[in-house]
């Protein structure tokens, strides 16, 4: 049986989006009084994701990587919540954050499959949690967030 190689990077806008938070570490509530406001507030989310997400580096067979990778994600989706968006956009918005969290148990789901050394369903994993990824991306540019909805960025570390 042939396998599929495990990809060495899954870029993560998502893992994609993490950002606002108070100093000890705690997620704070971003009212967003404008549609303005709020691209501002969720792109800033997405930015500081990013700079935490390229922090970790390449990803391979190393569970560790994948470990780093989820509790970001799962931060990003957390303070990606406490954005909040117009009325307008609030469906959608809503939407986003739930592929974002999928994207997010998917990445814990991969990490698993690692550490039992069970290539296969870590590289299916892979391939499920791209599918997510683009419908983050895709959510992201209904509702405006620009950046959000861009590959992973080369950040200086």
């Amino acid at each position: 049986m042939r396998r599929v190689p495990l990809l060495l990077v899954l870029p993560l806008a998502l893992a994609a989006c993490g950002g606002p938070s108070s100093s000890d570490g705690e997620t704070t509530t971003v009212a967003a009084s404008s549609a303005g406001d709020f691209v501002t507030a969720g792109n800033q989310v997405c930015i500081a994701s990013d700079k935490r997400i390229f922090k970790i580096g390449g990803l391979s067979r190393d569970p560790k990587g994948w470990r780093e990778t989820a509790e970001s994600s799962k931060r990003a989706v957390r303070e990606m919540g406490a954005v909040t968006p117009p009325a307008a956009k609030a469906a959608q918005f809503k939407k986003m954050l739930r592929y974002a969290n999928a994207l997010s148990l998917t990445i814990q789901e991969i990490h698993g499959a690692l550490v039992k050394k069970d290539y296969d369903t870590a590289a299916a994993g892979q391939f499920a949690a791209a599918e997510l990824q683009d419908k983050v991306h895709q959510s992201a540019r209904s509702v405006g967030l620009t950046f959000c909805q861009q590959q992973l960025t080369n950040w200086p570390a």
